[in-house]
């Protein structure tokens, strides 16, 4: 079984906009209630922390301003209280003061951004989505008697369907909504991330279209447009157009050098657990089948190239590597979560797709390539093998 776990982890967006010495974020909380002595606050992306204390119920950052950024808050109390963590980020589109009012009592997710168009506007967004999804929630139920379902249950199809629609029906018009009224606001490109998975190819080229030249130019609205043409480019029978990235050693590798052999292109990244796990089996398959015209070729779609590197070393892995710095995972393949893999023919045609990874040999690629070869991987001990073996993907949310 593979599902989708919804992980929300902040990074920075540095969308195009070039630091400007001096500039910075001024990020003040006011945070009420008992925090029983737990008087620190934390923020941090994928690659940026911090911490402060809160004083008297205040605290400050101070973030250099290299451009607009989503940025993660997490209170010490709900660590030290072992409370359920919900993310809660704070969109900042430009170096000025911010202000986040807060009632630890009511939880993160119940305060205010105050500072400038863009973060009220996605605060606001994002409050009118929390109540679709009740109500998309409450449909479900009433017509499957759950809110989720597994993909084992003989109703997923029509239950994921169903879902889909419910999605495109409340989900979707708020989106248009924003945008065709806010459409030079950066709230607006920001959330366009939430159309790679409830809108079509149509309407998502519709929805860029909407937005203002100035937001049309940002990071974000230029990788959610080549994910858009990742969808055209990335389906079954497709010709793999070619590409270049660097490896380790900084060499660029092209695609099309593995050309005549069937290649599993692995997307993977540093901080992506479930990659990291998917590795010991993907060893062993790259054992089995290394000597049958048959290749690995991992892309990170890492950040840092600092944290790639690292993890690289690490796993040791015997294939080759390489870092996506030019967004090949979103306008070549589409990628919307980690790990996923593509199955290429010795033509460089697509064969199949598969998102996460099954440990125990039954998924579908691995099938496919013992098909192909004519043997399969030694199955696991039978109790192993029933033991929650699938890898599931981490969604590739924006704040990368």
């Amino acid at each position: 079984m593979k599902k989708i776990i919804i992980t929300l982890s902040g990074a920075c967006l540095a969308l195009g906009a070039l630091a400007q010495s001096g500039q910075q974020i001024t990020l003040r909380g006011d945070i009420s209630g008992d925090l029983k002595g737990h008087n620190k606050m934390f923020i941090y992306t994928r690659t940026y922390k911090d911490s402060t204390v809160i004083e008297n119920g205040h605290y400050t950052f101070k973030i250099p301003f290299e451009g607009p950024v989503f940025m993660m808050l997490l209170p010490q109390y709900v660590q030290a209280e072992r409370q359920m963590y919900v993310p809660y980020g704070v969109l900042m589109d430009k170096p000025t003061t911010y202000t986040v009012t807060s009632d630890i009592s009511k939880g993160m997710n119940a305060s205010t951004v105050k500072g400038s168009e863009a973060p009220e506007l996605y605060q606001t967004y994002n409050r009118e989505k929390a109540g679709t999804w009740k109500i998309i929630s409450e449909t479900l139920k009433k017509e499957f008697g759950t809110v989720w379902m597994d993909e084992k249950n003989p109703q997923y199809e029509a239950f994921e369907k169903r879902q889909g629609e419910l999605q495109q029906q409340h989900l979707l018009p708020l989106l248009q909504k924003l945008i065709k009224g806010h459409p030079n606001s950066y709230a607006s490109a920001f959330s366009l991330n939430d159309a790679r998975q409830i809108a079509t190819v149509e309407q998502q080229d519709r929805l860029y279209a909407m937005l203002s030249k100035e937001m049309k130019s940002t990071k974000e609205a230029k990788e959610f447009h080549q994910f858009t043409d990742g969808i055209r480019n990335s389906a079954v029978g497709k010709q793999v157009k070619d590409f270049n990235l660097p490896d380790p050693q900084g060499k660029m590798v092209s695609f099309s050098s593995l050309k005549g052999k069937y290649v599993l292109i692995d997307f993977w990244a540093s901080w992506c657990a479930p990659c990291r796990k998917s590795f010991p089996h993907m060893r062993e398959v790259y054992q089995q089948y290394k000597d049958q015209n048959f290749v690995i070729y991992s892309i990170s779609i890492d950040k840092s190239k600092a944290d790639w590197l690292k993890a690289v070393g690490e796993e040791n892995n015997p294939w080759q590597q390489a870092l996506d710095n030019i967004n090949i995972a979103g306008s070549g393949f589409a990628i919307t979560g980690v790990p996923t893999t593509y199955l290429i023919s010795p033509e460089g045609k697509i064969l199949m797709k598969e998102i996460g990874f099954d440990e125990s040999g039954n998924g579908h690629i691995e099938k496919k390539l013992a098909s192909l070869f004519g043997s399969a991987m030694p199955k696991k001990e039978e109790k192993k093998a029933a033991v929650g073996t699938a890898t599931k993907a981490v969604p590739m949310l924006p704040m990368q």
